[in-house]
């Protein structure tokens, strides 16, 4: 099976997760990663593409969060020389430095409208037109695209094209959020401390149960993400303790980052007269579309059994008190 850092461990989620990557990694279908900022989709795209007949080929990463919606169609398919102003030479755009390999359209979420169905006729015909081409050029690539966002509710809202989507997520593949995860959590967060150690070169102190069980208790908004930074934080700031490990009260700062959040949608509600039934109905909804309709995981996003989710959300939906 597919390991890598960020997927270590061995809970039911992580498990189902890497299977599907790897059944997707055995042909060159086009898949969709999904789930929230921080889980590892760029890592697990770099996992397909190595177990993948293109291993030994290009992996050029598309980062679209990176330009300014001007930049993105010469970035994404080149140009020639005076195809544009300052356009002095010609140059190779992602699709073409990919040719033969992976290309990974990183947060495809944010593709200008205006180059969807550009992007689309690529998918469809393999080929590319560079700005300022005259003919297309034909591409071997196998597309891996990433989002955090809810791509139907963009297509419901015509910021997104319906058959770009359709054709994006061939194979969609949700990677799994960090409270997900619990029982990854201790070797997990093992693997992390010695790579954050490594690249600090500091020696690493170790995590006892004390500490685990205070991460245990983090519901890491900020996933992967999130836990490395926290570990990079202690590694750095963190007091002698009598064991030489990282002691929990170190980890404080995790319950003040999340009163923090708390409190400003508290003062946000007020301000704006939400009641509590409307916010809560609107975070059930949102966890049950992220997480497509699976309700023991949007179940477990928000700390609720599966028949107090679906208890809920149904009350919420009928309108009975």
């Amino acid at each position: 099976m597919l390991r890598s850092v960020p997927f270590l461990g061995s809970s039911a989620p992580l498990r189902a997760f890497l299977e599907q990557l790897e059944a997707a990694a055995a042909s060159d279908v086009t898949v969709l990663l999904t789930g929230e900022s921080g889980t590892g989709k760029t890592t697990a795209a770099r996992l397909l593409h190595g177990a993948g007949s293109r291993a030994e080929a290009p992996f050029v990463l598309a980062p679209l969060a990176e330009l300014t919606p001007s930049l993105v169609e010469a970035a994404l398919f080149g140009h020639e020389r005076g195809a544009f102003t300052d356009a002095h030479h010609s140059r190779r755009g992602w699709f073409a430095r990919a040719d033969g390999g992976t290309i990974v359209l990183d947060d495809v979420d944010l593709l200008p409208v205006q180059l969807q169905g550009k992007l689309l006729r690529t998918l469809q015909e393999r080929v590319i037109e560079p700005l300022g081409a005259e003919t297309p050029v034909a591409v071997d690539v196998r597309v891996v695209a990433t989002t955090n966002a809810d791509l139907r509710a963009r297509v419901a809202a015509g910021e997104f094209r319906e058959d770009l989507y359709y054709r994006l997520g061939v194979v969609p593949i949700e990677v799994p959020p960090l409270r997900a995860r619990g029982p990854d959590l201790p070797e997990l967060a093992a693997a992390l401390e010695e790579r954050v150690a490594e690249r600090l070169r500091v020696a690493p102190r170790g995590l006892g149960p004390s500490a685990l069980e205070r991460l245990a208790a983090h519901p890491w908004p900020g996933n992967i993400r999130e836990l490395e930074n926290a570990l990079e934080r202690v590694t750095v700031l963190a007091r002698p303790s009598a064991s030489g490990e990282i002691a929990p009260e170190e980890f404080d700062f995790l319950e003040e980052a999340v009163a923090g959040i708390a409190d400003r949608l508290a003062d946000e509600a007020l301000a704006n007269g939400i009641t509590l039934e409307v916010l809560e109905q609107a975070l059930l909804e949102r966890s049950y579309r992220e997480h497509r309709g699976n309700v023991s995981a949007a179940a477990r996003a928000v700390g609720l059994t599966r028949r107090a989710f679906e208890y809920r959300r149904t009350k919420g939906e009928s309108g009975n008190p």
